[in-house]
């Protein structure tokens, strides 16, 4: 058994395709397959279900945690003796939801690749829940995301606060509210209660991410029954919607302010959902003996581009 096996059983359970499989591997099949056999032989188990579609055994399922360990713990260690040896080369895996990649990443990678030349960043873009799996899975070197504090296993680090707002046309509110605007508003802010808003149609995002878990959880909260017209994992296709009047959108505060800076020229309703919206934007990694010089090096760059709370401001000093 080697390093090799292990990585070419990952992809195997990660494709459920030996012919995808071996593309990302760049190996032929028939080398893919034997490999596979030569694990389950001295294993004494059979590994994979070779039917269409293809799965995984038992044993399979059990394997591949252990795979993915000691594939985690090797690159732990290839990233140790780099920094031993002043090798500042090879492959940063970053987590990041998708719209928060698409407002904070872009100047980031810049500046890092500026300094880094020669570390490629690869952007693992999914909701939060998949991320923080990811990260414990040792496929990711580090996620931007909202994660508890005292997470088991994890080294968590404060970035920034976000905020759930809702983002609703003002002709859609007069449409549902007429003559009553102000006051549905002010009611909302008050207390972060969508009662007072429950008439609009509604465009969520997944629950999977804190801008789709706040309103769902209000809802149940306040025995709400909303007319959702759009869910989708995108939350910039919903704030297109919110501006063509689809309905009105939950989002993050970054989003909100970075497509409305002049919400009101743009016929736009910013909402503040109150103290109870607000969490925070953590960075994090694995709690391991040791941490990869690029891993710190790409979160005090973050640190930096978010200080005095104007991290994606127009202007890039670094």
């Amino acid at each position: 058994m080697n390093f090799s096996s292990f990585d070419y059983f990952i992809a195997v359970a990660e494709e459920l395709s030996f012919t995808r499989a071996a593309e990302r591997l760049n190996v032929t099949q028939q080398t893919l397959s034997a490999h596979i056999a030569g694990l389950e032989r001295e294993l004494h188990v059979r590994l994979v279900d070779r039917h269409v579609p293809l799965a995984l055994t038992y044993a399979g399922e059990e394997f591949l945690e252990h795979a993915r360990h000691f594939q985690a713990e090797r690159r732990v260690m290839e990233q140790e003796f780099r920094d031993i040896s002043g090798n500042q080369r090879g492959l940063l895996r970053i987590g990041v939801a998708s719209t928060r990649g698409h407002i904070i990443m872009p100047r980031a990678i810049a500046s890092f690749q500026r300094r880094y030349p020669q570390i490629t960043v690869s952007l693992y873009e999914s909701e939060n829940q998949d991320l923080v799996q990811l990260l414990r899975e040792g496929r990711v070197d580090m996620v931007v995301a909202t994660i508890e504090p005292d997470a088991q296993g994890l080294v968590v680090r404060d970035l920034y606060d976000e905020a759930v707002m809702l983002l609703c046309r003002q002709d859609l509110l007069e449409r549902y509210y007429p003559g009553h605007v102000e006051e549905v508003v002010a009611e909302a802010a008050k207390d972060g209660g969508l009662k007072a808003l429950e008439k609009l149609p509604f465009l969520l995002v997944g629950e999977g991410d804190v801008p789709g878990a706040v309103p769902r959880q209000a809802f149940r909260r306040e025995n709400i029954h909303p007319d959702v017209r759009v869910i989708s994992k995108n939350a910039e296709t919903l704030v297109a919607l919110a501006y063509r009047g689809v309905g009105a959108c939950f989002c993050s505060s970054e989003l909100a302010h970075t497509s409305f800076p002049n919400s009101a020229e743009a016929g736009m309703r910013l909402i503040d959902l109150g103290e109870g919206a607000k969490y925070p934007i953590c960075v994090a990694w694995r709690n391991s003996p040791h941490t990869w010089s690029m891993v710190t090096a790409f979160y005090d760059l973050l640190q930096v581009k978010v200080r005095d709370g104007k991290g994606w401001s127009a202007e890039d000093p670094i």
